[in-house]
């Protein structure tokens, strides 16, 4: 029986809510069960008339959590899904061609995307946490990522394009919450490095939809590269329903009460670190266009801008559990900044810069993991969803200003 408990951590430190699995508290030799079953802090707290000194666990791990081949069948689904999210940049330059679109313009569709993506996050993440459906939610996101590119193949206006483009920020939203949340659950300890190897898929994932995305697309034209490009989500949403646990855990009723100070800062810091990859990745394939490559050119050589994740993000969820997760988003966060200044800096020499591209994407790639991971564990209640969509929904709807702020200085400024 599942028992709702209030606990109070001390003096000045206010009442929080957190769950646990027991039959009763009224007996010593059970209230010793739950110490040896419950692990992290020790509170005081009440259940009806019964006070009891008993172990709260943030996250009770479980074989049951950790399936074999569990984190390998997470790292495919979140490679599947950072492929199929990150497939608008190399169709952008195809897309701006066939219809006449201003820098500005494709912007606004990547705006789209995003902020969509970034509202759904939040409420889809609380349903999942409440419902204990983060299994079905992923699954169902691949479904609609499969839905949107088919209507994007379609499409044959500027506000057709826009509706795609925002329905592929509503598949989006379903992953990153409820698959952190699954690492959260099934690796209370080292949970840095099981984040930072799950990132694996997002360098495979943003990598291979750049390639892929613009040889198809240089061969076969942007409406058929999209319809091809489904096919990965529908290979996820199989994925997803027959090899993933659900962790059976439900997440506290009350969505704001899931939220404090140290969220709201590491939502701001998410936004800054993520809106300059962002705005520069959105238009690397563009650029390199306008360098006269080819689409699968340019596409080839923005993916390698995504490739150093394959090293960066399993090395930095590493050295954050060393180090702590604040250390690595300074040190993040200032190798990008450098680094984008170099690539302005280095225009003349294409070589080079797309040299330091690699590097700059290195920087960019240390940060994912760390804010997922670190958002976990500041969560209240089992709200570990929620606070991750907070964190990383509202950082991305931060972000999302940035491809169309980039795309009207592209058009000014060149």
């Amino acid at each position: 029986m599942a028992h709702a408990i209030r606990c109070s951590s001390g003096a000045g430190k206010g009442w929080r809510e957190t769950f646990a699995t027991c039959s009763s508290l009224r007996t010593p030799p059970e209230r010793s069960a739950i110490r040896r079953s419950l692990a992290a802090t020790t509170d005081t707290c009440s259940v009806g008339k019964v006070a009891a000194r008993v172990v709260i666990a943030s996250s009770a791990p479980s074989r049951a959590l950790r399936p074999r081949g569990f984190l390998a069948s997470l790292i495919a689904c979140h490679a599947i899904n950072d492929f199929t999210s990150q497939v608008l940049p190399p169709l952008f330059p195809a897309i701006r061609a066939a219809f006449g679109l201003s820098f500005l313009q494709v912007g606004v569709l990547q705006f789209a995307s995003t902020v969509v993506s970034a509202s759904a996050q939040i409420p889809v993440a609380y349903a999942a946490d409440r419902l204990r459906r983060r299994r079905a939610c992923i699954a169902l996101g691949f479904l609609t990522y499969v839905v949107a590119l088919l209507f994007l193949s379609r499409a044959q206006t500027y506000i057709g394009l826009v509706a795609a483009t925002a329905l592929i920020g509503l598949g989006s939203s379903a992953y990153h919450p409820q698959s952190t949340s699954m690492i959260a659950f099934a690796y209370p300890k080292n949970r840095g490095r099981a984040s930072g190897l799950h990132g694996i898929g997002n360098g495979i994932g943003f990598a291979a939809s750049s390639a892929i995305g613009g040889t198809l697309v240089g061969r076969l034209g942007w409406s058929v590269a999209a319809m091809i490009m489904s096919v990965p989500a529908l290979c996820g949403a199989a994925l997803a329903t027959t090899t993933l646990p659900e962790p059976n855990v439900a997440g506290s009723v009350g969505l704001l009460q899931g939220l404090s100070r140290r969220l709201g800062l590491l939502t701001i810091v998410a936004g800054l670190t993520l809106s300059a990859s962002a705005g520069f990745s959105a238009f690397l394939p563009a650029y390199y266009v306008s360098r006269h490559m080819s689409f699968a050119q340019a596409g080839v050589l923005a993916a390698l801008f995504q490739a150093p994740a394959l090293l960066a993000q399993p090395v930095g969820g590493l050295i954050s559990d060393r180090l702590g997760r604040r250390t690595m988003l300074v040190v993040s966060s200032l190798g990008v900044a450098v680094f984008l200044a170099l690539f302005e800096l280095t225009r003349p020499l294409l070589a080079l810069q797309i040299g330091v591209s690699m590097i700059a994407g290195l920087w960019a790639s240390l940060a994912p993991p760390i804010v997922l991971v670190y958002a976990s564990e500041l969560s209240v209640g089992q709200r570990t969803g929620t606070a991750i969509a907070l964190v990383w929904g509202m950082g991305i709807m931060v972000s999302s200003l940035a491809p169309p702020l980039a795309g009207a200085v592209i058009d000014h400024q060149g």
